[in-house]
């Protein structure tokens, strides 16, 4: 009988290790593409944890490096996808198997996604040579050059070089300024993705799993507020002392909230497109409007996000609604 449940956990590891070669090396070869791919990746690690164990995976997950090292090669490669993606896989296995709750799994998925993530640019500068701080000044470098194809071209009319430089100059310091973030809610919305995902294989599997609610029912904690207001607390403190780096850690909260309340007034606006079952036509007319108005729109969708964080104004409507049927 043991011998059975080994056999089974070796085929079954087999079968899964191949799979995601398979996936990741689809994802290698068609770069555009692999930002996609990547949510992908580690979901047949995952199902694995979720069906056998952790061991099982991680054999796995190294029988799948050995593969994309002999059908891909570029050891370096290979290695920073394998940080990247094979723990995180591992994980939400793991997160599957013991029934953690959807949301706290998903926020803890994303913590060891954002730590891996560093993991990776940090090995991969460093296996490359390349000084992150000096980076900059390459990319300025490229700015020039770009300016002067489209000179070349004639696609810049004589005196808008100046202009155009500075826009793009403060275009590229303010990526660098808010990579930090942008990191973070990158490993929040592939984590989510990849989430989502697995759940729904497992369950066409017939595996029972913790699911994420609807969107239109996600909501963000109260207590998240002290993310805007700590990072304006340090924005005007950098700001006022005229320390650059608690000014950009203090701009990087504050959008990183802003992101997370933008997506919460976009789940209450769902909430309410649901309730009052707007037909179809009158559901794309609105959609419409909102995006001809969209510095309007994420404005009013995040102070909106925000306000229902605090007060749980869906929670308040179904009250009232709930009321009204009764009489």
């Amino acid at each position: 009988m043991v011998s059975q449940w080994r056999h089974n956990n070796l085929v079954e590891g087999a079968i899964f290790a191949s799979l995601t070669a398979v996936i990741a090396h689809l994802g290698l070869l068609v770069p555009p593409l692999f930002p996609l791919i990547s949510v992908v990746i580690p979901l047949p690690l995952a199902v694995l944890v979720k069906k056998r164990d952790l061991v099982t995976g991680a054999l796995a997950l190294v029988v799948a490096a050995v593969l994309l090292l002999v059908f891909y090669g570029r050891p370096v490669t290979v290695m920073m996808l394998v940080i990247q993606l094979g723990p995180l896989g591992l994980l939400l296995g793991l997160l599957f198997k013991n029934r953690v709750r959807a949301g706290l799994a998903v926020a803890m998925a994303t913590g060891i996604a954002v730590i891996l993530n560093v993991i990776t640019l940090l090995s991969g500068f460093w296996f490359l040579g390349i000084n992150p701080l000096a980076a900059g000044s390459g990319i300025y470098g490229d700015i020039e050059q770009l300016l002067a194809f489209y000179q070349h071209q004639g696609l810049i009319e004589p005196g808008m070089e100046d202009e155009i430089r500075h826009l793009l100059q403060e275009m590229v310091q303010l990526m660098i300024l808010l990579f930090p973030a942008n990191l973070v809610l990158w490993s929040l919305v592939s984590t989510t993705i990849t989430y989502y995902l697995g759940q729904v294989v497992l369950q066409r599997l017939g595996y029972g799993v913790e699911t994420l609610p609807p969107f239109r029912q996600w909501q963000i904690p109260w207590y998240f507020v002290w993310i805007v207001i700590t990072g304006l607390l340090l924005f005007l403190t950098g700001d006022a002392l005229n320390k650059q780096s608690v000014a950009a850690a203090g701009k990087n909260l504050v959008y990183l909230g802003a992101f997370l309340y933008l997506v919460a007034g976009l789940s209450v606006l769902g909430f309410y497109f649901d309730r009052f079952q707007l037909s179809r036509a009158v559901r794309l007319i609105l959609m419409v409007v909102l995006i001809l108005y969209w510095p309007f729109t994420v404005v009013a969708l995040t102070i909106l996000g925000l306000v229902d964080s605090l007060l749980n104004i869906r929670q308040a409507a179904q009250h009232r609604k709930k009321g009204g049927d009764d009489r």
